[in-house]
């Protein structure tokens, strides 16, 4: 009698501490991301770094866009891979009810690998405003993706009044969300990105556009004019946050902050002779790439600030009740939180 009284309290026990396990804890994210003027020296990467942007949640689009209903026509309209000649190729194209015909790598050939099964469309303005928040007051639930909150939620105030009074700071960006914490592995970063659009006068990769090449139509194989396709925007600021729980929290950015400077470069020329290839480099206009990649271990409730000589990011992240949860749990679900 002992011994199964025993076996029940220590199954009791072990199912409790699984169910706690299981509870989902939800934080609330601040974040202020802001460029400063210095007089560094640094040399930067001469291509931006690799952003996975496509699986990220974007809470920015859904604010600050319209929403381009897509048409079954070979019109349809489509994103641009960022490679070396982002502004010329397709990356998907749509059937009128948004899912993906195919999906095409920079030689043009298809990637199945990489269909999504439904895709939005936006068209963006030439700037986004550094200020994002919710105009709505909706709840998150539990079980579901980040939520995205009014300005009004933030508790940056004091700390973007007192740094934008230092000399030579700009605001890109400031924003107040609510997520779930998951794993490395199943976490979801969060799409960044802000400030001026440059696509109508570099490329991805930073060369400039040739003002011959905004007029002149791109050509099928048979010497048919292509559709125009839909560029897609090289913001100021883009990039992920990821944010992801590893027995403690951790922060990782993957951002480029994009700068226009001058670069020596080779004079661009379609004469392949001898003359040509050894042609002196000039200083040539360029959209600068410069990273800000961290992956930091962080606590909860605690502000803390990515440094970096061009630009900065103020971060917190606050506990807060999990969505949905019954009167009589946030006792338990407040024990899993509080080692973070």
């Amino acid at each position: 009698m002992l011994r199964q009284l025993a076996v029940s309290i220590a199954t009791f026990i072990a199912l409790s501490h699984s169910q706690l396990a299981r509870a989902e804890a939800w934080f609330e994210v601040e974040v202020y991301v802001f460029e400063r003027q210095s007089q560094t020296t640094e040399q930067w990467p001469n291509a931006p770094i690799a952003t996975n942007t496509h699986r990220a949640i974007d809470l920015i689009s859904p604010l600050v866009a319209q929403a381009v209903t897509p048409m079954g026509s070979a019109a349809t309209p489509c994103t641009l891979v960022f490679d070396a000649d982002a502004n010329s190729h397709c990356a998907e194209q749509l059937n009128a009810d948004g899912t993906t015909v195919a999906n095409f790598s920079s030689d043009g050939t298809s990637d199945p690998a990489a269909i999504n099964t439904a895709v939005t469309e936006y068209r963006y303005p030439s700037v986004i405003p550094a200020e994002i928040g919710n105009h709505n007051t909706a709840d998150a639930s539990s079980g579901g993706d980040a939520l995205l909150l009014p300005s009004s939620q933030g508790q940056f105030t004091s700390i973007i009044s007192s740094l934008s009074r230092e000399r030579g700071n700009r605001s890109l960006l400031h924003m107040t969300w609510q997520q779930p914490m998951r794993s490395k592995s199943g976490a979801v970063p969060i799409r960044l990105f802000a400030g001026k659009d440059f696509s109508g006068t570099y490329h991805f990769d930073g060369r400039k556009i040739a003002e011959q090449a905004l007029n002149e139509p791109m050509l099928n194989a048979d010497g048919t004019p292509m559709p125009i396709p839909t560029v897609s925007p090289v913001w100021e600021l883009d990039g992920t946050l990821n944010i992801y729980l590893n027995h403690y929290l951790y922060i990782e950015t993957a951002l480029n902050l994009r700068k226009e400077g001058r670069k020596l470069m080779a004079v661009e020329n379609t004469d392949m002779t001898a003359a040509a290839l050894t042609s002196p480099k000039v200083m040539t206009p360029y959209l600068m790439a410069i990273p800000l990649e961290q992956n930091r271990r962080v606590k909860s409730e605690e502000i803390h600030y990515l440094d970096h000589p061009e630009m900065g990011m103020v971060i917190q992240i606050r506990k807060m009740a999990p969505p949905s949860t019954a009167v009589g749990q946030d006792a338990g679900v407040a024990q899993t939180v509080d080692q973070y």
